[in-house]
């Protein structure tokens, strides 16, 4: 297995318990400290990572050929009226090519763990016209992104399930701040 993550270490992580329940959904409106969230960059990083985490742990592992990538960063929330992108937002990502098996069921692994999350409460819907399944919940700020990369049509080799979790904006001091960079462990 290849990549920086082993795919056995999702399922281990998926145990751990983790509340989100104590976090509210808010929109945001305008680059002001009140609009926002009362919390920091570095406070939703951990819930983003843990929830990518569980999600990943919920592919069943033996469609898992690799875990071809994953990233953690935050970005701009990029909104007109903050163009020095001092509101920014945590993002984990990871990308999981499946088997040539698997490759040919890709939407029917994602249909299923869109319902596990479903079973919980978590409402999908779809981003736009894309194939990406947006899953959102009342009682959480974070929300799931997840996409079915489709295969070679005879034998399924190349499919992917892409999956991203977003927390919420958040005023930070920067991309060059010192809370930034060291999150994004670029000091």
């Amino acid at each position: 297995m290849s990549g920086s993550l082993h795919p056995r270490a999702f399922a281990g992580l998926a145990v751990l318990a983790f509340s989100l329940a104590g976090l509210t959904a808010c929109a945001p409106a305008a680059p002001d400290d009140s609009t926002y969230p009362d919390m920091t960059l570095a406070e939703t990083k951990s819930p983003v990572q843990l929830l990518r985490n569980e999600a990943a742990g919920r592919i069943p592992a033996d469609v898992i050929l690799e875990v071809v990538a994953a990233r953690d960063q935050s970005t701009s929330c990029q909104m007109a009226n903050d163009p020095e992108g001092t509101i920014r937002s945590w993002g984990s990502s990871v990308r999981v090519s499946l088997t040539d098996a698997a490759g040919k069921d890709v939407e029917s692994i994602v249909g299923d763990l869109v319902a596990s999350f479903e079973a919980q409460g978590w409402e999908a819907g779809t981003y736009g016209v894309s194939s990406i399944i947006d899953l959102t919940s009342k009682d959480s700020i974070v929300a799931i992104h997840i996409s079915p990369v489709a295969g070679d049509e005879d034998t399924g080799a190349g499919a992917k399930i892409q999956m991203s979790v977003t927390g919420p904006c958040v005023v930070t001091d920067g991309a060059e701040s010192d809370e930034v960079l060291n999150l994004e462990s670029r000091e």
